[in-house]
């Protein structure tokens, strides 16, 4: 369970939190071995996209690495295998893939999986379905000893935190933060909501989050703290300890973590001074 706490009198200090706090890369099957090698080689934990349609390669991809001590989570990617659509036939289909997902992670790595409801626009949801879906991939992976994590997205049902909310809530899921979906959404970029605002809500359930600065038609690093650092400061008041950087460029990954880095130094001596 996390909690945030905004206060935190006896806490350490940020810096010293960051330290503790497994920071990953994004990695996807079609990109083995090289990308992996090398979010192995600088360090990093591993958030591995699988094949939904070569499930059995999860296992052959990650078992070198983990046996050399990289931490790995697992992200169910699964565009147009909807879990809450409103065919009940394709909604059927997807669950079954989601749940042959949880088998396939068992036992390689961290028992924890992110997943999604609304990744294609088009698709019709039918919200009861989403709830009822969600609750049977949970209490599967409950079975399996695997956390079910709902990411929340840039546009849709899951871009709305009361939405998160009221699904995770009903259905048992965690939540799998993506701060730049949080950045991008209307919400967020009408003056509505902050992101340390929505970090605040989902923070007893906050498990995993996804880092970037924001969204269009693919993710987009920091190139300074302006936007980060403030959700940088939120998210350090909260128990969640994974963070994974979801960009694709080497150097865009290695300056955000220096990005980070720096921020948190400055930050310290501000608060020593």
């Amino acid at each position: 369970m996390t909690h945030y706490n905004p206060s935190p009198e006896y806490a350490l200090s940020p810096a010293q939190v960051f330290e503790r706090i497994t920071l990953a890369v994004s990695t996807q099957y079609h990109s083995f071995p090289k990308r992996f090698d090398w979010i192995a080689e600088n360090g990093f934990g591993m958030a591995y996209t699988p094949d939904g349609q070569q499930l059995e390669l999860t296992r052959d991809h990650l078992k070198p690495y983990l046996s050399n001590g990289v931490p790995v989570r697992h992200h169910a990617y699964f565009p147009g295998f909807e879990i809450g659509n409103r065919d009940q036939r394709l909604a059927d289909e997807a669950l079954s893939l989601h749940l042959k997902a949880v088998d396939a992670i068992v036992g390689c790595g961290e028992p924890v999986m992110t997943v999604h409801v609304g990744l294609v626009a088009e698709i019709d949801l039918a919200p009861e379905r989403v709830i009822k879906n969600l609750s049977k991939i949970v209490n599967y992976g409950s079975e399996k000893g695997v956390t079910i994590c709902l990411e929340n997205l840039r546009f849709g049902p899951t871009s709305h935190p009361e939405t998160m909310l009221e699904w995770t809530n009903k259905s048992g899921a965690s939540i799998t933060m993506d701060v730049g979906h949080a950045v991008s959404c209307d919400r967020v970029r009408d003056g509505e909501l902050t992101v340390p605002q929505i970090i605040e809500l989902f923070s007893p359930k906050l498990s995993e989050v996804h880092f970037y600065e924001y969204e269009t038609n693919t993710h987009h690093a920091p190139r300074d703290m302006s936007i980060l650092g403030p959700v940088v400061d939120s998210l350090l008041k909260t128990d969640c300890r994974w963070w994974t950087i979801e960009l694709n460029d080497y150097e865009d990954i290695l300056n955000t973590k220096r990005l980070i880095t720096e921020y948190l130094a400055e930050s310290e001596t501000k608060r020593a001074a």
